[in-house]
């Protein structure tokens, strides 16, 4: 392939040889992640994800199709992150069991991040070994984060094909991308507003003729909302809001450290470098020309917006929010590789390369400890519905609980019990967790719950510090032998306060 000093926003003229070869290699790299997803699913006989949220997915499929909530009593998209990655679910969920659909499109995530960055490194003029390099580096990377049965695999290739197309000039095909991926990830919707400026802007600035500028821009917000349309009536019919709410509910339930808003912002730009790796330290280096100062802004008001609200958020379940920005990080070492030459190229992908294999490495060991997590509240929640057929259930994890049991539960986060959320707001987000037990004595004695399933989160004791808090407002919880192995999840009887004004 040709190597040759490249601008980052030029692409070099091509041999028929280059013409040949990059396809090829596009090709075989996809195909081979393809067979290597398939191969994992027929050695394991299946795949149990790692996270209980990808179960509230799950959960949400089955009362699409079925049409009733028995465990909630809500909406399908109450508690639903990416409209998008439900639809997905659902969709596959007609033909095939619950998890095989999960895994399909879980497995739809990797192929096209990886054959979105291929094109990238192509478009960018980055001799092909460094590309492939570097993309193969953000794949692995993003180990933990492809298979948890979450939408942030299709995130992170969303995120790299809009950035394909924001190289290009003005498109409809990107408006279009634009007023979807609001609906994929709520955060995104900042990117699609950032990257529709943009684009108005150069067609404002292309040229003399105003008035077939100004259709066009009117054509490209018609399309944006065109597509964004059908999500946000979905939406707004189902749960009463425009977008989900399931960051409203974290924000509420966890409530915000204390600290002023600099080391808010420092705490999220580290959180964020230590999710995405080295590469994060190319984002201040995306550039003046092309897209770049857009995305720059875009990861400005990213970490800005999360130390705002709930900057802690960013470390869970593996850094998965700040993959989002992996591509855009990506992307500027690209850049930065086809301006400053091979040697800083080269140097960024060693070091990225360093990071994802420690984190490849380490992935295996920890997914099997989470999927075990898993199995074992499974058999806890078969337990539960085979023995205790009038209990109602209190529950901090609401995926698995619900995929496993039909009976009547409450969410005391709120993702999938709303109600929750007034109930924290009131007492333990204004108090950081001080109060926390007020919320949840007020909602066990709205809910009338009988039964709890806690987490025994040793060492953190963040989730077991929910059954003290439930003690401090005067409830006994009594462990019950469930006659599996013991796990970290407990089945607790509940007893209400003998004084009904306790708190």
């Amino acid at each position: 392939m040709t190597v040759s000093p490249a601008t980052a926003s030029a692409p070099l003229a091509r041999t028929p040889l280059d013409r040949r070869v990059e396809p090829d290699l596009r090709v075989a790299l996809c195909a081979a992640i393809c067979v290597g997803l398939a191969l994992l699913w027929w050695v394991r006989g299946g795949w149990i994800f790692p996270l209980d949220d990808a179960y509230i997915t799950l959960h949400n499929a089955r009362v699409l199709i079925e049409g009733h909530d028995p465990n909630y009593g809500v909406p399908a998209l109450v508690g639903a992150s990416s409209l998008i990655h439900l639809s997905l679910v659902t969709a596959f969920s007609l033909v095939l069991p619950g998890e095989a659909a999960a895994y399909l499109v879980a497995g739809i995530g990797p192929v096209l991040f990886l054959a979105g960055l291929l094109t990238l490194a192509q478009r960018l003029s980055l001799p092909w070994p460094e590309g492939i390099a570097l993309a193969l580096a953000g794949l692995a990377s993003g180990t933990g984060q492809f298979l948890n049965g979450l939408e942030t695999g299709l995130v992170m290739a969303a995120v790299t094909w809009t950035l394909v197309l924001a190289l290009d000039r003005p498109s409809r095909l990107l408006a279009l991308i634009c007023g979807l991926l609001p609906f994929l990830r709520p955060e995104l919707g900042l990117l699609s507003l950032i990257l529709m400026t943009r684009q108005t802007w150069s067609r404002l600035a292309a040229g003399s003729d105003r008035a077939a500028a100004l259709r066009a821009v009117a054509a490209d917000a018609a399309l944006a909302l065109a597509a964004a349309s059908p999500w946000l009536l979905w939406n707004l019919a189902a749960t009463g809001a425009l977008l989900p709410r399931t960051m409203a509910a974290k924000q509420a339930f966890f409530g915000h450290p204390p600290g002023s808003l600099p080391a808010s912002v420092v705490y999220a730009a580290a959180m964020t470098a230590g999710g995405i790796g080295p590469a994060a330290a190319a984002l201040l280096f995306l550039g003046r020309d092309g897209p770049g100062p857009a995305l720059l802004w875009f990861v400005s008001l990213f970490i800005l917006g999360f130390a705002l609200t709930n900057r802690e958020v960013l470390a869970h379940n593996g850094y998965r929010y700040t993959f989002a920005l992996l591509p855009i990080a990506l992307f500027a070492v690209m850049r930065l590789g086809a301006a400053r030459g091979p040697s800083v190229l080269r140097l960024l992908i060693l070091a990225q390369w360093a990071v994802a294999l420690a984190v490849a490495v380490a992935a295996p060991t920890e997914i099997a400890a989470q999927q075990e997590r898993v199995a074992q509240y499974r058999a806890v929640a078969h337990w539960a519905q085979a023995n205790l057929p009038q209990a109602r259930l209190l529950i901090h994890d609401a995926g698995v609980i619900a995929t496993a049991s039909d009976l009547p539960l409450t969410d005391l986060v709120g993702l999938k019990s709303p109600d929750s959320i007034a109930d924290h707001r009131r007492w333990t987000a204004p108090s950081n967790g001080a109060e926390r037990f007020r919320a949840l004595d007020a909602i066990a004695r709205r809910s009338g719950v009988t039964h709890a399933i806690i987490l025994d989160d040793a060492p953190d004791h963040f989730w077991a510090s929910l059954a003290d808090d439930l003690r401090r407002g005067g409830w006994s919880l009594d462990p019950i032998e469930t006659g599996s192995a013991r796990g970290p999840y407990i089945l607790y009887r509940l007893a209400p306060p003998t004084d009904p004004a306790a708190k």
